[in-house]
């Protein structure tokens, strides 16, 4: 049999204690499924308040694959992801949510794209599970992402998976909801392969998601500019 690359799989949580073990059981399923033997789980809480730091310590405890980190400050999904990366050690490293939104059809289009290409990108082809306000939004961030640096994706926002060295030669500045935008669009500007691959979401069983908030929309003007700056004049540029 053919060996696979190998894969380190980040859960980003935030007061997911309804959640979070469904999320691990369904990746370990997918990985199991898609004969990818090699990997690891990385659980990030940043900062829960609902019992969800102790549930994947049990976890960890458990598996060998799994590992823990919370005691985070919360610092926005980007500061979240960035801590996940730093303790990665395979040859792709992406992430899901611990909110139980995700679909199996979901990880299964992204688990069987490893190693074929260099990012594997989500887009919600079932937007209809969000509300209409969460759709208007997600419409127009795509759109105007997209003018503004050139490129026809589908969707900036969803969990991502890369070639774990491809992430050392680029910056990961923000926190805020643009951060996996930031590393998209940075990447695809120096010519690296990637396919778009269909995402199958359902509303969340526990809890509750949070909406958009003006710190936020702050934060994406401010990492739109910094990274447009960044492509156009910095000497770096890809």
């Amino acid at each position: 049999m053919e060996k696979r690359d190998s894969i380190s799989v980040i859960i980003l949580s935030l007061n997911e204690a309804g959640n979070i073990r469904n999320v691990v059981d369904l990746v370990l399923k997918s990985l199991k499924e898609e004969g990818l033997n090699d990997y690891e789980l990385i659980l990030v809480d940043s900062g829960s308040a609902d019992g969800t730091e102790k549930i994947i310590d049990e976890l960890a405890a458990t598996n060998a694959f799994i590992k823990a980190i919370h005691d985070l400050p919360y610092g926005g999904l980007g500061h979240g992801f960035r801590a996940g990366v730093a303790l990665a050690s395979k040859d792709y490293v992406g992430w899901f949510p611990g909110d139980n939104e995700t679909l199996p059809q979901t990880i299964t289009n992204v688990f069987k794209n490893i190693g074929k290409y260099d990012i594997i990108i989500p887009y919600t082809v079932n937007p209809e599970a969000r509300s209409r306000y969460r759709r208007m939004l997600s419409v127009i961030y795509t759109i105007f992402f997209n003018i503004v640096f050139g490129l026809r994706l589908k969707y900036f926002n969803g969990p991502c998976f890369f070639r774990k060295q491809l992430l050392n030669n680029i910056i990961m500045s923000t926190n805020g909801p643009a951060y996996m935008a930031e590393i998209l669009i940075q990447l695809i500007k120096k010519g690296v392969s990637y396919i778009e691959v269909p995402m199958y979401i359902k509303p969340r069983d526990y809890g509750k998601t949070s909406v958009l908030k003006w710190k936020n929309v702050y934060l994406i003007a401010e990492t739109i500019i910094r990274l447009f700056f960044r492509l156009h004049f910095s000497r770096n540029k890809p």
